[in-house]
Order: C-alpha cells, then structure tokens, then sequence
C-alpha cells in the first residue's frame, strides 16, 4: 500500500509539472471600483474689506449647512477632492493684493460635515495672508484629517487596497510639465495606481481653456495622469476625453465665500467611476456630471450649492455639452456620456 502511494504521489507532481494549471486553481482576477467626486473653489471665508456674509451666514446655521444638499453625493463615493480658495487663519499679514480671503480654523469643520477628504491648495490665495497663514491652513487640515495637495506635496488615500495620488500645481506661477511628469513618476513610484492631477489655470471668467491649459493637461495625460482637474476661472469650461482619459478644464466655484452675488451661478460635480483590474486603471466612460447651483437662491449667494433638476439641469448640460463640442464627449440629460458604438 506504500509503494501504491509513492507511486500515485509521483504522478500527481508528474502531472503538476506538465500541467501546472489543471494542478492548481487559476488566480482569480481582481476588479475594484473606485468613485471620485470633484467639485470647484471653496473659499470658506471672506475678504472683510469688501463684505462678511460668509461669516454671517454661517453665524445663523451650523457647519453642515454649506455642503448640505450635496451631501448625498459626496457621502456615497469614495473619495471628494475641491479647491481650497483661500486661508484658515487668525493672521492679520495680508497680501498686498484685490483680493484676501480667509476663515477660522473651525470653517474645516464644514469639508468634513460634507464628506469632503481631499482639497487642493496649490492656487493663488493660498499665500493671501503669507507663510503664517499657509502655515495654520495646513495645521487644521492635518488636524481635522483633511488631506491636502500642493506642488511637491502629494496627497495618498487608499480605498479598497487601491493607492490613489492627489497633485496640485499652481499654473499661474508657471509649472512646466516637466514638474508635473516628476511629480507624476514620484506618486507612481510610491505605489499610486490612480493619479489625479488638479491645476489652477485659465483666465477669469473664460468660458474656454487657453493654449496653456491644453499643453499642460495633455502632457499629464500623456505622462501617466489617469484624469486632470481645473478650476481658476470662476465658471465652467468644457471637458476632454483625450486618450481615454479625462480633462475637465474647469469645475467653476462651488461652496464659494469670495463673491455675494456671482452672475453665473452655475457649477458642477463631476463624477469618474475608475475600474481597476489586475492593478491596472482600465479606459472606460463611467463619468457623470451633476448640475449644480451654487447657492439654493437665485437672487443671491446663501453659500449653500444644490443640485439642479428639470429645466435648469437641461440647460447647465446644453451649456456643458455647447463648450465641449470638439473635445470628443457630450453628455445625455442623465448626466452620463454619450457612447458611441
């Protein structure tokens, strides 16, 4: 009976090694899905030489109040990055500058109430009240753990064992795209699989990204960005699938402190949906843009973005759909792409 048994244990290993997969069960292949939501400016504050309605506002309500009715977006995806425009601060040093903005470090409270774990910090009122107030901004970012991109400085969030890389880069003080590229390659190197890049860029008030813009979010693309962020210009721009991935030029502003009364009130949430199979970001069309207001009255800004439905959504996705009309996507009245077959 023992020799039997050498025998058969000697064709089994005989068998493994001309047929290692009949031997032993085959990988299963891994798939996870990773939603991130992006949404553009937030100044959590004001600049006091013009008005203090932010400050007043938020006196009356509570620090949920802001991002309230978005809330349920931004509660149900993975990860929510916006633009940080502007300070939490105590500091009196002002730029010497039109503009300054700045909030109490409690102001943090109102990303976390609304879901929000990432910002970027990498525009131009980061620096309004000089290094002290960059200085404590940062501070009660770590302190509230909210993570935070700048420059050099890359943010990691890691969701469902996926590593996921947040840069910011200030174009406005003239980034190049090789910076970009070895910030790109850094995050990689550390083991990002997701790598998102925000810019602040543009020109106010433009509804079309410049020849800068274009160059820059291009070579990201190119040089392993997986999707590219804007914002800087006050409104929205279009949206480029260029490559298989995704340039959304600018998200305008959203929870936004700096302005009593914006003339266009009209915003975004942008949605992609990453499948990541076997370690590897495939190319797919799962996005979705979410028409927004921001603010929930038409005659002034109560600092409280909502979401638009019936006539007023059709018409921010015409409007969408009217600045990306050659950047190859346009988007159905659900918000979701149109794909071509």
């Amino acid at each position: 009976m023992k020799k039997r048994s050498i025998y058969v244990l000697m064709l089994l290993l005989f068998c493994a090694c001309l047929f290692p997969q009949t031997a032993y069960a085959k990988k299963k292949s891994s798939t996870t899905k990773i939603t991130i939501s992006a949404a553009g400016d937030c100044t959590l504050g004001v600049d006091s030489r013009y008005n203090n309605s932010f400050n007043y506002v938020y006196g009356k309500q509570n620090d949920a109040y802001f991002l309230k009715k978005v809330h349920k977006v931004f509660s149900k995806d993975d990860v929510t990055i916006v633009n940080l425009e502007g300070t939490l601060t105590t500091s009196n040093n002002r730029a010497y500058k039109k503009f300054t903005f700045k909030g109490p470090a409690k102001y943090a409270n109102i990303l976390t109430e609304g879901s929000v774990e990432v910002v970027n910090t990498a525009n131009n009122h980061t620096m309004d009240f000089g290094k002290n107030g960059y200085s404590d901004t940062v501070a009660t970012l770590k302190k509230y753990k909210i993570k935070y991109c700048n420059n050099s400085i890359i943010a990691y969030k890691k969701v469902k064992g996926v590593k996921i890389a947040f840069l910011g880069f200030n174009a406005l003080n003239g980034v190049t795209s090789t910076t970009v590229r070895s910030n790109i390659q850094k995050a990689k190197k550390n083991g990002a699989t997701i790598v998102i890049v925000s810019f602040h860029w543009g020109i106010e008030r433009s509804y079309s990204p410049n020849y800068n813009q274009k160059n820059l979010a291009r070579n990201a693309i190119n040089d392993g960005a997986t999707l590219v962020l804007g914002h800087h210009p006050h409104v929205l721009q279009g949206i480029e699938k260029y490559k298989g991935r995704y340039i959304v030029y600018s998200l305008g502003n959203f929870c936004f402190g700096g302005n009593t009364n914006p003339a266009d009130k009209d915003t975004m949430i942008f949605q992609q949906t990453f499948t990541v199979k076997n370690g590897k970001v495939k190319k797919t069309s799962d996005i979705k843009v979410i028409p927004c207001s921001l603010s929930s009255t038409a005659y002034t800004n109560d600092y409280q973005p909502r979401i638009l439905s019936g006539a007023s959504r059709t018409r921010v996705i015409n409007k969408i759909n009217n600045m990306s009309r050659t950047m190859g996507v346009t988007f159905q009245t659900n918000g979701k792409p149109v794909v071509k077959k």
